[in-house]
């Protein structure tokens, strides 16, 4: 089988998967086997298509990680009927990702488009979730949708501005971020878990192919919002009490030092996939772990639970290894990257590094305060203290274990792609011609 047909399997798979999973609607357990056997097949299949272009050099190894942790996210999920909406949805989502990567031109485009709309529709579907309505999240990606469709039919310069646009708000940057903070807040089950990794990938995945090709002012002013949004998610991380707005803001901090590196380097090497990965996948294992707190005792704010250490000790271990690895210690991916991107030759001197290190130290200082509240203090004698399931246990145990291969294998082990050139920024802007 050819690696056209692989792609168009792996696009079709999951739409299939989830139209078959009707099928099983009224039997959770039975349908959460199934949409963990679809994405398991569309990892086995992205990896085949990985190793088959190694040596050409044309799809990056680090995108079998998509399918995987919908699965990770999905096994993390108790089977309960109101988790059966997220289940399927996740892998519309899946086949959606896979086409916007793998469509080429136009198909592409459109698939974007719809993946962008679909979020925001879900987002105005349970609005009720997180108690009020994310209109500012709805309206970002409502911007996402229409500027993938102009990207699609109209020509340079204004194709690449509104491809830029979209990238800014898959991959977040002030003031786009809305829709990333929104669907944090705002969706069930295993959505935000699996989207903090598939939309900034998403993002950067199409950003890399743009950016050689942007003018002086358009690279000056993302250098600017980046570092405004180093700093906006500092200070907003720093105050919140809820976990996953924490989170949300927690990565627009670290995401925001992805743009600006690429913006000032024009460059995106194996050491950013590094970076963006392992931002996604802790942010993914921190949403999980909590969803395995509001699964037993609700929405509860932080505060309104403590002293789980000795209660539940699963749980604490594996959000105290996240907690080392969101503030970016060794052997973790994290700092593995962070790293990587700071040594680089080409990474100019500049004041920004100074917002860089003060966007890090504050991720220490509310990660560690969120690990200190959870899992340390007085616990509540009117709760029922339940540690983690085999399957929520496993499937951390799994993104902790990937973190850590993250910071010890060599970072071109995880990229085959060669750094873009001005070239490959042109085959791009010839697609709306």
């Amino acid at each position: 089988m050819t690696d056209g047909s692989l792609i168009a399997l792996l696009v079709a798979v999951p739409f299939a998967g989830a139209a078959a999973g009707f099928a099983l609607w009224s039997r959770p357990q039975a349908l959460k086997a199934w949409a963990l056997l679809v994405a398991f097949a569309n990892f086995a299949g992205l990896v085949a298509i990985a190793e088959g272009a190694s040596g050409s050099g044309t799809v990056p190894l680090f995108l079998p990680l998509f399918p995987l942790v919908a699965f990770l996210s999905l096994l993390g999920q108790p089977a309960h009927p109101d988790n059966r909406s997220a289940w399927l949805l996740t892998l519309v989502l899946l086949g959606l990702g896979h086409g916007a990567l793998f469509g080429g031109e136009g198909v592409g485009l459109a698939l974007l488009a719809l993946l962008l709309g679909l979020v925001g529709a879900m987002l105005y579907r349970y609005r009720s979730v997180s108690g009020t309505a994310p209109w500012w999240g709805i309206g970002t990606y409502g911007l996402g949708t229409i500027c993938a469709i102009v990207a699609l039919i109209a020509v340079p310069p204004v194709s690449s501005v509104a491809f830029l646009v979209s990238c800014a708000i898959l991959l977040p940057l002030v003031p786009f971020h809305g829709g990333y903070v929104a669907a944090f807040r705002g969706l069930p089950g295993n959505l935000p878990a699996f989207l903090a990794l598939l939309l900034p990938g998403l993002g950067f995945y199409e950003l890399r192919t743009l950016i050689p090709g942007l003018s002086g002012p358009a690279v000056w002013t993302v250098t600017i919002l980046a570092i405004a949004g180093m700093l906006y998610g500092m200070l907003k991380a720093l105050v919140q009490s809820r976990v996953r707005l924490i989170l949300a803001y927690a990565g627009l901090s670290f995401l925001s030092i992805l743009w600006w590196y690429i913006a000032v380097t024009r460059t995106a090497p194996p050491q950013a996939v590094v970076y963006l990965t392992s931002v996604g996948l802790v942010t993914s294992g921190f949403l999980l772990a909590w969803y395995a707190i509001q699964a037993r005792y609700g929405d509860l704010d932080l505060r309104a639970i403590r002293g789980v250490a000795y209660l539940m000790p699963r749980f604490s271990i594996l959000v105290f290894l996240m907690a080392l690895a969101a503030i970016g210690l060794p052997p973790f991916g994290v700092y593995s990257g962070f790293m990587g991107l700071l040594l680089t030759p080409a990474l100019p001197l500049s004041g920004a590094l100074v917002v860089i290190i003060g966007t890090m130290l504050a991720a220490c200082w509310y990660f560690l305060g969120l690990t200190q509240q959870l899992l340390f203090g007085p616990h509540r004698p009117d709760l029922r203290y339940e540690d983690l399931c085999f399957t929520e246990a496993a499937a951390l145990v799994m993104i902790v274990v990937l973190l850590m291969a993250l910071g010890i294998v060599p970072p071109r082990f995880l990229e085959s792609s060669k750094p873009m050139s001005q070239a490959q920024s042109k085959e791009f802007l010839a697609w709306n011609r």
